[in-house]
Parts: structure tokens; sequence; C-alpha cells
């Protein structure tokens, strides 16, 4: 017997439906258990990470700051050439701050870091502030600004005769 009309599009139509389901895609979503546990994770390992960036960032401020004395020198030096006179570089190693010559700004430094001056005492104004002269032919009274952090010393040294500028590390054992 043949199924004729209405009836025999019905198996069809039925047949047509349940291929629509089976190519639907399944939205599947996360549960809030699922979600909890992915951020408990995540804070354990964000608390792990966290407390072992300290020190490379008190060694990041470390060369920072060493590289803007040592640009702060090299203003001055270069200020004193051009003027054809005399230039200071001043640095208060307790409130850590400089001044330079021609400038009015006073720049401050981290206070995380321990800073050091040795410089002639005929520059040197009170306990904690000091003074590096530079003069017109580029020479300066010599010295060395010590910056430390993170278990490391920095050293800017100023050549009294040349007046040369230069970086360098100091291993510090007792910090």
């Amino acid at each position: 017997m043949v199924a004729t009309g209405l009836n025999a599009s019905l198996p069809k139509m039925f047949e047509t439906q349940n291929a629509l389901k089976s190519q639907r895609p399944v939205v599947q979503g996360f549960t809030l258990i699922e979600m909890l546990i992915v951020l408990a994770i995540a804070g354990i390992v964000m608390g792990t990470l966290v407390p072992s960036f300290g020190p490379a960032i008190a060694r990041a401020q470390l060369y920072s700051a060493s590289r803007d004395v040592a640009s702060a020198l090299r203003y001055t030096r270069g200020h004193a050439m051009i003027r054809g006179e005399d230039a200071l570089f001043e640095l208060n190693t307790i409130h850590h701050t400089y001044r330079v010559s021609g400038r009015p700004k006073l720049y401050r430094l981290p206070s995380g870091i321990e800073l050091g001056l040795f410089t002639t005492s005929t520059e040197t104004l009170d306990e904690g502030t000091g003074r590096i002269r530079f003069f017109p032919d580029g020479s300066a009274t010599g010295g060395r600004v010590t910056l430390i952090a993170a278990k490391q010393t920095r050293v800017v040294d100023i050549n009294w005769l040349t007046g040369e500028i230069t970086i360098g590390e100091e291993d510090s054992g007792e910090h």
C-alpha cells in the first residue's frame, strides 16, 4: 500500500526536523564551580609570582636612578663647558634629591635606594649634602655617587682630571 497526500509527507518532515536538530551546535558554558576553581588557581599562581617581582623592581629602580644621576652629571659638565663657567651637581643623600646648575628643578630619587656621596671637603655643605663641581675645561673636583638597593651597589664615578662620568657595579656583601 502506498501512502498518498498529507500522510506521505509526514515521515519526511520528521526526518528533516531530526536532521536539523542534530546539526545545531550544542551551546555549553562553564558552571559556577568550574569558574571558582579557575579563579582560585589563578589567585594561587599570582600569590607565588608577585613576591618574586619585588627584587626585580628594586633592581630596575637602582639601574634607572644610576642612569639619571650619570645623565645629570653629564649635563652639568656640558653646561660648564658651553657657558665657560663652573657648574654644580648637588646631591642630598638624606632627602634623596639632587640639583644641577642651569635648572631650577629639584630632582627626586627613589627613597628605597641608599645613597652615598664621596667628594672633596670643600664641596661638602652639611652632613647629607655635597656637590661635585665641573670646570669650563671639562675637569671636575671628582668624586663618586654610590647607590645601593636589592643587595646590589651601583657607582657613578667622576674623574677629576677629565670630568669623565662612568657607571659601574660593586658587589655588596653587607646588604
